[in-house]
Formats: C-alpha cells, structure tokens, sequence
C-alpha cells in the first residue's frame, strides 16, 4: 500500500510540474508575441540633417567646413548615433526589415563637387552613410566639361559612380532641370493658374529623365525625391506616388516619428538644417523639442 501511496503521488506530482511547464511557456511566447507586435506598432525617432556644401569658404546656412562636417560624424559615433540611407527606412516601413539603434539619415542636396573632394572622404574614414539628392542637368553639365573650381562645381556622373558604388552614398532624385525660379515656376511648385494635366505632365517629363539617368549610372531606381527649395502641394505628392517614389524630403523643419503602420508618413519628411556655427548635437535637440507641439 506504501509503495501504490509513492507511485500516486509521484505521478501528482509529475502532472504538476507538466502542467507548470506548459503554463510558463504559453505566458512566455504570449508575452513576447505582445513585446513584437508592441515594438512594430511603437514609432521609432528618425532625425534627417540636411547639408548642401561643405567647403573652406563662404559660409552661410548651406554652407559649412569640412571640420565641422568631421565634428557631426565625431559626434554621431560618440554619441551611439547610426547613420541609414533612406532606403533602409522604407524597407522598415515596407518590408518590415529592422533598423540599426539611434538611425540618423545625413541627407545632401544638389551635388556639389565639394560632395565628392570634402564629404566622400570623411564617410570613408568614419564608416558613415549620406543620402546624396542630384540635379540631373547640372550632373550632366560638369560630366562634359573639366571645372574643378569647390565653390559652385558640381560633381560628374563618373563621381557619381565612385560614390554610389562604395556602399556610402546613396543616390536620389532632385529633378533633373527643375531645380530653379525661372518664368514664374518655384523649383518645381505647380504654378497658380496651371491646370493639373499640364502640372503633372511637365513633372513626369523632367522627373524620369533623372530616373532613367540615375538607374544607368548606379543600377538602382531611386525611391526618394527631394523638393527643390521644399516647394510642393498635394498634387506634386500625387504624381510623385504615381512614378512610384515611397518617400519625400521636404525643408520643414523638426524629426520625424516612423511608424511601419502610417507609410504615409514618409511622404514630406522633415529635416534639420545643418548651417554654419551649430552644433549638431543642439540642431538634434531643438528638433527633437518640436514633437511636443506636433499634431502627428
């Protein structure tokens, strides 16, 4: 009778310990299922600098000196900072794909040469990544003639390649010849009494030049465009998602929060602009400041 009293309980106890088990890892896989769909549905902070020239002279908003440029990428790496392209954040959005901690996007307008003698070289040094934002007519211009004058050269479709093809510089669309204030047009605003049809048409034309341009040069289609002058309305966004650009750089002023729920947020995405005598760990925080007031 002993012997059948240790055999039962034995076997009461067993069950207990099952059944324990079998508890523990239900909770432990339910909570981990919340903490993933938590983390997906958790908006994560992304700051975009905006910089246009960097260079020894003439400073100003857009124009900064390589030794300022080499104090942010210092900055950054002390400060646990991970520079992504824009790419990266729309496979974020899209595909689900994670990114690195701290993403930070070091966005570059126009194409200057100073881009390629000044910027190249200390993303090479540092292991840091730009989006780099061309003009199509101008990269074409300074492709046929030899000017290697830093203060308004613009860089060829050869640095282009270098560029591209080093993993470092990711290349977007700026428009090809649009990036001016010319016969009452802005960049490329929609001007006050043009017909929507004659809007779209003009932009499609000067937008795909750039893209069939840029996919030649670096075997990739761009999937980001960048306002000139941060001049657009609605319908520029419209015939924009029409070529089939995910994302848009605007000149709004702030960070932006990335949800892979709200894709529509990486239409007109706000930047910092990098000027001349600001330290880049203040321009980060002043538009971090601004989430407080925002709708979004």
């Amino acid at each position: 009778m002993q012997k059948e009293s240790n055999y039962k309980q034995y076997f009461k106890t067993l069950f207990v310990v099952i059944v324990f088990t079998l508890l523990t890892i239900s909770i432990v896989k339910n909570a981990t299922e919340l903490h993933a769909v938590s983390s997906m549905q958790q908006p994560i902070c992304v700051p975009i600098m905006m910089y246009h020239q960097v260079k020894g002279n003439y400073f100003s908003k857009d124009v900064i000196s390589p030794y300022e440029f080499e104090s942010d990428l210092k900055y950054l790496k002390e400060n646990n900072y991970n520079t992504i392209t824009m790419t990266q954040l729309i496979d974020y959005v899209y595909e689900g794909k994670e990114l690195p901690q701290n993403p930070i996007i070091l966005s570059f307008d126009d194409g200057y040469l100073s881009t390629y003698k000044n910027v190249f070289p200390l993303l090479q040094k540092y292991d840091m990544k730009i989006v780099l934002s061309i003009i199509g007519k101008v990269t074409d211009d300074f492709s046929k003639v030899v000017d290697n004058n830093i203060n308004y050269a613009h860089s060829s479709w050869n640095q282009i390649k270098e560029m591209n093809d080093s993993g470092l510089v990711e290349i977007q669309n700026h428009t090809y010849n649009l990036h001016k204030v010319c016969d009452g047009r802005y960049g490329c605003g929609q001007m006050a009494n043009e017909t929507i049809s004659n809007y779209e048409k003009l932009m499609i034309e000067d937008v795909i030049i750039l893209q069939e341009k840029i996919k030649l040069v670096t075997e990739k289609v761009p999937n980001t465009f960048t306002y000139p002058f941060g001049k657009y309305n609605d319908n520029t966004d419209t015939i924009i998602k029409k070529l089939g650009f995910k994302a848009t750089l605007s000149v709004k002023f702030g960070v932006n929060m990335i949800s892979r729920e709200k894709p529509e947020k990486l239409f007109g995405l706000k930047r910092i602009c990098r000027a001349h005598k600001q330290s880049i760990g203040k321009l980060i925080k002043d538009g971090m400041a601004t989430l407080k007031y925002s709708k979004d």
